[in-house]
């Protein structure tokens, strides 16, 4: 009997023992977990709305957790001051200025506290010190937006059925481009007659350039010493020369005006007839009668030499006449000596 006692002892025993290993573990799991165990210090921020948030939820930096909600209690008249437990392990990462915002585990998830930010220059946080928010949006706000966000999205999903069915009935330039083959093969030939337009445009535009290479080698020819233009842009003596021969140019052409002018008055003159020339060229019997004229003139003149020749024979001149032939003999001789 008594060891029945005894065996039902150390069973109790064994059983009480092996529930308060279970329950140191488990406090220690969960204080792991709550970094409740680990050495800490505290910083606080002061929020106009906590969304929720309860004491106990965890602090994240990085996407680490580093610290959990210490405490949750209102502040000045309608603020609430949260303070949060951080590791110490953590502290030299986060600075003086860095920034709290409230958060959620998802969109209905658990809600925590993110810190982020700060600046080397601040150094890290000592404890004790009250952290700058970033204010997060409402739920009921985010909800109002997403409300307000379907509503224009309904409406444009309405007026795009709207526009779609009257599309497809053939309304509306669009909608004459979708149903009308006639003015599509016109839009066609339009866009076709516009590309053969930026076609020539871009010969037009070579051309452009290679008549503006054209100038400027030109240009640079002008430039070269040695060469005719360049001596022309240059050079003043040619230029005064090339300006005086331009002078006697204009001078001649001036001149051979005049005469062309004077041959003209003179052509005039002898059309006009009233002259001795023009009556030679107008009027026929005066012509005839100068024809008559030199005929007499040819035959008085075949008459006289007869003559002459008959008084070189006749005794009475016979003397004279040689006399004359052996003075030109003579004077001939002598011009041939000299």
């Amino acid at each position: 009997m008594a060891t029945n006692k005894n065996r039902h002892a150390i069973t109790v025993g064994f059983f009480i023992t092996l529930g308060t290993i279970i329950l140191i573990v488990g406090i220690f799991t969960l204080g792991g977990q709550k970094k409740t165990f680990s050495p800490s210090l505290h910083v606080s921020a002061v929020f106009n709305n906590v969304n929720g948030l309860q004491k106990g939820n965890n602090v994240w930096f990085s996407g680490v957790k580093i610290g959990t909600v210490r405490s949750i209690e209102f502040f000045g008249t309608s603020q609430v001051k949260v303070t949060v437990n951080i590791d110490r392990t953590a502290r030299e990462y986060i600075r003086k200025d860095a920034r709290a915002k409230i958060t959620a585990e998802g969109l209905i998830g658990n809600k925590l506290v993110v810190l982020s930010g700060g600046s080397q220059e601040a150094g890290p946080i000592q404890g004790g010190e009250i952290l700058l928010v970033d204010e997060a949006m409402n739920p009921d706000e985010l909800l109002g937006t997403l409300q307000t966000n379907n509503k224009n999205l309904a409406a444009i999903t309405t007026d795009f059925k709207t526009i779609s069915k009257r599309l497809v009935e053939g309304e509306g330039s669009m909608g004459a481009l979708l149903t009308d083959k006639t003015l599509y093969k016109d839009l066609q030939t339009t866009m076709a007659a516009l590309r053969t337009t930026v076609g020539n445009l871009q010969v037009a535009a070579r051309n452009s350039e290679q008549l503006t290479k054209s100038i400027a080698d030109y240009s640079s020819s002008l430039n070269r010493p040695g060469t005719l233009a360049g001596d022309l842009v240059s050079d003043t003596v040619i230029m005064t020369n090339l300006r005086t021969s331009v002078e006697q140019i204009n001078l001649a052409t001036a001149q051979a005006n005049a005469f062309v002018h004077s041959l003209r008055n003179a052509g005039k003159k002898l059309d006009e007839g009233d002259n001795a020339a023009g009556l030679l060229l107008h009027d026929e019997q005066v012509a005839e009668e100068l024809r008559s004229t030199l005929q007499n003139l040819n035959s008085s003149s075949k008459k006289l030499d007869e003559n002459l020749e008959a008084m070189q024979h006749n005794f009475l001149f016979r003397g004279y006449f040689k006399k004359k032939a052996r003075q030109e003999a003579k004077d001939s001789a002598r011009a041939k000596k000299n």
